[in-house]
């Protein structure tokens, strides 16, 4: 298996309601383009129109932020059909999510929070995942998140947890590498190293992102800024080991003309290229 099995789709960008016309109207060259699927499963309108003629000319991804894989508050199995029948009807040919929880007792927290790296939260994940994939009837992509603390009670690294994961229920992976970047300053540990720990063959999309960084030093995950040198570097080791992917340039805040963004997605098409053909 490589890939997941999935069509390497080149690079991407996430699609906002701001580019709409301009996507429209100049059908700029970006290979396809990845969703917030809760900001479009229940549209209508002038909102509908414009997404139907997008959709027309490029593949779209939907990608989830409040499925709460890592909860212990029920799965919804209504939201779960509504969400089945989006992905039927734009032909998605997988959805992604977040390896976390977003809802503590039927309370969205809007944020995703970490799991703790236990054996008892592996087999509760991997039990809802299979759910998530029986309902689905497609390729479901969990994404490493940002980490700004450690869980304290946990008893296994993040990559065994993952690993475990990703191998008993049968699923892929969605590699964020910004947030292993991030995670990598955050709790001192060697992020090409994890990288090289993880079931590779899984990868079936990679996001790439900038952050903001605060006065103190910190940072936040804030998909608001060019992707920096140094995720670029780890995108091109990363891509020497998985090849050819679906790679998404995140920006979510702050947005940059359709134009710039198209250029960030290209670099990562170029640097995909390039680093395939010297391997070759």
């Amino acid at each position: 298996m490589k890939n997941y099995n999935l069509k390497s789709l080149g690079a991407g960008a996430g699609l906002r309601h701001e580019h709409f016309q301009e996507i429209i109207k100049k059908k700029p060259a970006f290979n396809w383009f990845e969703i917030i699927a809760e900001d479009f499963i229940n549209i209508g309108g002038y909102v509908q129109e414009c997404f139907e003629k997008i959709l027309s000319n490029y593949t779209i991804i939907p990608h989830g932020v409040s499925l709460s894989i890592g909860s212990t508050d029920a799965l919804k199995m209504d939201k779960l059909k509504r969400l089945k029948d989006f992905c039927d009807l734009i032909n998605a040919p997988w959805y992604s999510d977040h390896m976390c929880f977003t809802m503590v007792d039927h309370i969205n927290l809007e944020d995703l929070i970490p799991v703790p790296f236990t054996q008892e939260t592996v087999d509760h994940i991997v039990s809802r995942i299979k759910v998530v994939q029986d309902v689905l009837e497609r390729p479901v992509l969990f994404e490493n998140v940002t980490r700004y603390i450690t869980v304290s009670d946990r008893e296994m690294s993040e990559s065994e947890f993952l690993n475990q994961i990703l191998e008993k229920s049968d699923c892929g992976l969605l590699l964020d590498v910004t947030n292993v970047h991030l995670n990598s300053i955050y709790h001192e540990f060697d992020p090409y190293s994890f990288i090289q720990s993880l079931p590779l063959e899984r990868v079936g999309q990679i996001h790439l992102a900038g952050w903001e960084e605060l006065p103190d030093g910190n940072f936040i995950d804030s998909h608001d800024a060019p992707v920096p040198e140094a995720v670029w570097e780890l995108f091109k080791k990363t891509i020497a080991l998985t090849g050819p992917t679906s790679v998404l340039v995140e920006w979510d805040k702050k947005l940059p003309s359709v134009e710039r963004l198209l250029k960030e997605a290209q670099m990562a098409e170029e640097m995909m290229h390039d680093v395939v053909k010297a391997a070759a």
